[in-house]
Parts: C-alpha cells; sequence; structure tokens
C-alpha cells in the first residue's frame, strides 16, 4: 500500500498522422465544352450539365469541411 502511494504516472500525448484529403475532392470543377453555336435546346442541356457540376462541386466543398471538422474534434480530445 505505501509503494502505491509514490507511484508517478504521466499522461504522453502521441501526435497521430491526419488523414488526407482525397483527390477527387480535391479536382478542380470543369464545366462542359461551350460550343459557339447551338441551340436554345442545347442551350437547356448545358445549363442542366453546369448546375450538376455546380451542385457536385459544393458536396465537394462540404465534404472537405467535414474532414476539417472532424481533425478539428479529434485534437481537441
Amino acid at each position: 500500500m505505501l509503494l502505491s502511494s509514490c507511484t508517478n504516472t504521466q499522461k504522453e500525448y502521441v501526435q497521430t498522422p491526419s488523414v488526407p484529403i482525397p483527390a477527387h475532392l480535391l479536382n478542380d470543377c470543369l464545366p462542359e465544352y461551350i460550343p459557339q453555336k447551338f441551340t436554345w435546346g442545347d442551350s437547356l442541356l448545358l445549363n442542366e450539365s453546369l448546375l450538376t457540376v455546380i451542385e457536385q462541386c459544393n458536396l465537394d466543398k462540404k465534404s472537405i469541411r467535414e474532414i476539417e471538422a472532424a481533425r478539428n474534434n479529434s485534437t481537441l480530445h
């Protein structure tokens, strides 16, 4: 009993490597080729395609924010 009261325990924090952000989330969001001449119908299809590209870019940014938030939370604990 006397020996256990003399022990000295220390907390040691070890750095863990951070998880890299997946490369596909860092790729540029490239729009489709826009031809010089196209019809109104082509214009509507192009607008739909461009909106899809923007939506995917926003999802990628959201994923990056979630990864960063998880990193920040893990360093706090």
